[in-house]
């Protein structure tokens, strides 16, 4: 059977009138078919119905291991390694992942630091992440995840990592900020003979079995647990600092620890003008400040403005605005965005930016003046 002969259509023009005139062509070829390749999502998809497991574009990890430890927190182990999964890339100690967890129908993400070096992940497959019991998903997988069970997670990132070059290292934590420290700890001592320090602040002392065990099989380890109360509260300060630590001037210095002590070490290395020997991460989330001056701010693109207070992330979520997000505490750059113009102030190290057309962060940035975004 042939195929019909095509109309076209010419138009010619008649006095101040336009006249279309029919024609056909007879040499008209349908095009010829062109298949499309199944789209991986769609693959995705239909893998994750015969196997959670496997997929061809994301990286799902199995629940091997659930371990309750001190400072109301648990060790999750999780394995990588399986067939028809996207392979997980190395990591460097310190580092993070992005981990999904599907709670009630809805998908949730959450930042959490790696506890075990990369050495011992490319030895066993295994990944361990520390999480304290706070917030939706770090109570999911404390309390209803079961081992067995599937979570997608994202390569590792983050920037709060081991200088390339051995040197004189001093840490100090508090709380769950422990669980960055420990690996890196761990790699620093592995690699050289020089002088370790730690100065860990905690009331329940998390991975202090970990912790006394490295002390006890390196002798440049000088471990210092300080454990408080509510009553008795510890506090870092300089006469802390020259007493455990009287060479800090020469030593790379690692801080990661509740907004108060990450303050407290910021002004201390400033005032001896170290900070360029001082590396910093937060591990909480940046909280709104109700008593704050209230900032107009406009998101360029959604044609929304809105008056903010503390940091832009909660104040765009309160104005009914859903900007991406991932960690809000300032460690990934899911919520990176460009500022246009205006004036805002890092939460987390007080800087000011007023830049126009920058990158910021807008769980850690707040409005100090009208502000432009970019979304």
């Amino acid at each position: 059977m042939k195929a019909p002969a095509a109309a076209n259509c010419t138009w010619q023009a008649k006095g101040n009138d336009m006249q279309a005139t029919l024609t056909s062509s007879t040499n008209y070829q349908p095009a010829a078919y062109k298949p499309h390749w199944v789209r991986e999502d769609f693959v995705d998809f239909v893998l994750a119905k015969i196997n959670p497991l496997w997929t061809v574009t994301r990286t799902m990890a199995r629940v091997e291991n659930i371990e309750y430890i001190e400072d109301d927190m648990v060790k999750v182990t999780l394995s990588t390694n399986h067939l028809l999964n996207r392979r997980f890339k190395a990591f460097k100690a310190g580092q993070f992942i992005m981990l999904t967890a599907t709670i009630a129908g809805v998908r949730h993400q959450r930042a959490y630091s790696l506890v075990n070096t990369p050495e011992n992940y490319a030895k066993t497959g295994r990944l361990v992440i520390g999480v304290k019991r706070q917030g939706r998903v770090s109570n999911y997988l404390a309390k209803q995840a079961k081992i067995g069970d599937v979570l997608e997670i994202a390569p590792a990132s983050g920037e709060f990592m081991l200088t390339e070059e051995a040197t004189p290292a001093l840490f100090i934590s508090a709380g769950s900020g422990i669980t960055p420290i420990v690996p890196m700890i761990q790699q620093a001592l592995e690699r050289s003979k020089l002088p370790v320090t730690l100065i860990y602040y905690s009331r329940d002392p998390a991975f202090r079995m970990e912790l006394e065990t490295l002390a006890a099989a390196y002798p440049q380890f000088d471990l210092n647990i300080i454990v408080d109360s509510a009553e008795k509260p510890a506090f870092f300060d300089v006469e802390t600092l020259e007493r455990i630590c009287p060479d800090a001037a020469t030593r790379e210095t690692y801080v990661c620890a509740a907004p108060g002590l990450m303050t407290a070490t910021r002004k201390i290395w400033e005032s001896f003008g170290w900070s360029d020997k001082m590396r910093q991460e937060s591990f909480l989330p940046i909280k709104v400040d109700e008593n704050a001056e209230a900032q107009l701010v406009n998101f360029r693109r959604s044609q929304r403005e809105f008056e903010a207070k503390g940091n832009l992330l909660a104040s765009a979520e309160a104005a009914g605005l859903t900007p991406t997000y991932g960690c809000r505490m300032g460690v990934c750059n899911a919520c990176v965005c460009t500022k246009v113009s205006g004036s805002v102030r890092n939460q987390v190290t007080g800087e000011i930016n007023d830049q126009n057309n920058v990158q910021i962060k807008l769980c850690v940035n707040a409005a100090i003046s009208e502000v432009v975004i970019d979304l």
